[in-house]
């Protein structure tokens, strides 16, 4: 079969490109790093859904590749491949050296074992999609077969792993969290317990978790791509965002996210903004609706007509001072696909007047209260009563509810909802993930879909793009999708992110990998062996 890819490489020369030439990066220290609210809601890879527990994750865990500050897939474990031409087949040799934090090396058969373990149906995995497109998945996840048909093991370093059609983000889902590589002895040891005991391959090694409090990791000196910087980090869970500010400005964090309402303060400081770092993020905040539920089930005119009344313009300007972009869409801009041509929904009351009352609910007749949940955050909940007051302007009555972040991800996979805020940051950047993992009908509930949105015209182009290998065709069919998704107005499509962070004088290497998969605080993209502190911190 012909060859389409051959992709080698070895160590980037990170020393050159983070800190330019003649600089020498300082050994020691420990980094002190803010998750924000909340606790991670686990450190098992294959219970990993957000932005928290990713941060800490992508230092405790490797997989077979990872993505760079330009978002561009580079080796990890594997250390080369090959795609067959009809991009089905994809063969990875693996470094010899790798081992996990016990001290085993790392074989083709863990892999093997990773990718079945997520894939169980014991293991109850929220994400099962990044490992569906292998051969058998389905029969193995049905029970139907006791070994993953797509996976064949080569030799002891040499995996080959077979799609059961193409997919052209494929290599780009291999670094996403639940695709790293586990020990066996580790996770039949601990169970379900592997989550708060957890251990990889990663530059950091994990040493405690206070819950509500911090989670602290210790350098791997015998990490296969070189001994981390530090010697440690400690990631503290704040949940008041004026405390991370202030144990900012006292020199107690090394990097935190900026307060609701003080970003002008910040930037027009001339101490603070000197810290600051302010880019575009491959990212979306919405209001969903749960679809499967009343009012909202069946109801397109209500959805639009919630949409019409949300001003999404004096929610980007006022509650988050023009740090972030007015969403028309989905996919954010700097995403492929992304269309500057769709209009949205812009603030309109006359047209949402006329919208409710066709969806049968004139002047909010009929509508009982809904229940708008929230998770723990100032500006998450500036958002509700603003949505809130909104509302209220057409008749409809809204009661907030705020809760904790892992309690929170609980309550939307069962569905428990109304009306609900999620954003949603990429997990790679291809539109794949924001159309298909989030509004295919397959993914409804805890795999991504949870407005639980289903339309038969949107899963069958989104099975075309996905499977195909033109970026051009790619394009056209997520826009087509796309657009019928916002018609069908599941979500109140709010704005795109942006990440502003703070970053202490001392900290060296960490501005010049922040990518547009990365978010404040939690800057989970970054790679931390790389970062170094020119002075020990607080």
């Amino acid at each position: 079969m012909a060859q389409r890819i051959l992709f080698t490489a070895g160590l980037i020369l990170w020393a050159s490109l983070l800190f330019g030439e003649g600089t020498l990066p300082r050994r020691g220290g420990t980094y002190h790093y803010t998750l924000g609210p909340s606790d991670p809601p686990s450190l098992d890879p294959a219970h990993i859904t957000d932005t928290v527990s990713h941060a800490v994750a992508s230092e405790l865990y490797d997989g077979l590749v990872s993505l760079d500050r330009d978002l561009k897939v580079q080796p990890a474990i594997a250390r080369r491949w090959v795609v067959s031409g009809d991009g089905r087949i994809y063969t990875f040799d693996l470094r010899p050296e790798v081992r996990f934090h016990n001290g085993r090396s790392v074989t083709a058969e863990d892999f093997r074992y990773s990718f079945e373990r997520l894939l169980h149906p014991e293991t109850q995995s929220e994400r099962t999609w990044i490992l569906e497109k292998l051969q058998g998945a389905r029969e193995f996840m049905a029970g139907k077969a006791s070994t993953l048909a797509g996976i064949e093991i080569l030799g002891p370093h040499r995996l080959q792993l077979t799609l059961e059609r193409p997919f052209a983000p494929f290599l780009a889902l291999l670094a996403y969290p639940a695709a790293s590589v586990v020990p066996r002895e580790e996770t039949a040891r601990w169970g379900r317990q592997f989550s708060t005991h957890p251990m990889g391959t990663g530059p950091f090694r994990f040493r405690e978790w206070r819950h509500d409090d911090r989670v602290v990791l210790d350098a791997n000196p015998d990490y296969f791509q070189g001994a981390p910087y530090l010697d440690r980090i400690v990631f503290r869970v704040i949940p008041d965002e004026m405390t991370r500010f202030q144990e900012f400005k006292a020199g107690r964090l090394d990097h935190s996210d900026i307060p609701t309402g003080l970003f002008q303060m910040v930037r027009d400081d001339p101490t603070l903004s000197r810290t600051l770092f302010s880019g575009p993020s491959l990212g979306i905040n919405a209001i969903q609706f749960n679809l499967e539920r009343p009012p909202f089930r069946g109801n397109p005119k209500l959805r639009q007509a919630f949409n019409h009344i949300v001003d999404k313009e004096a929610v980007a300007a006022v509650i988050l001072e023009k740090r972030v972009v007015p969403a028309r869409s989905i996919l954010p801009p700097g995403m492929m696909g992304h269309n500057r041509d769709l209009q949205g929904y812009p603030y309109n009351k006359a047209l949402a007047t006329r919208l409710l009352a066709e969806a049968g609910h004139e002047g909010g007749k009929g509508l009982p209260s809904l229940t708008f949940h929230y998770n723990t955050g100032l500006v998450n909940r500036k958002i509700a009563e603003f949505v809130q007051g909104m509302l209220r302007e057409i008749g409809v009555t809204v009661e907030l509810r705020e809760m904790d972040w892992p309690a929170y991800l609980n309550l939307l996979d069962r569905g428990d909802v109304q009306l609900f805020r999620l954003g949603w940051l990429a997990d790679y950047p291809d539109p794949e993930n924001f159309l298909t993992v989030l509004f295919h009908s397959r993914n409804r509930g805890s795999k991504g879909n949870l407005s639980r949105y289903a339309n038969s015209r949107v899963d069958a182009l989104l099975d075309r793009a996905d499977a195909g290998l033109s970026p051009l065709e790619r394009t056209r069919l997520y826009r087509e999708a796309e657009k019928i998704i916002v018609e069908d107005a599941p979500w109140i499509f709010l704005h795109y992110y942006s990440t502003d962070v703070l970053i202490q004088p001392r900290v060296r290497g960490l501005r010049e990998q922040i990518s547009a998969m990365d978010s404040s605080p939690t800057l989970g993209n970054v790679q931390m062996r790389m970062v170094w502190l020119e002075t020990e911190g607080g």
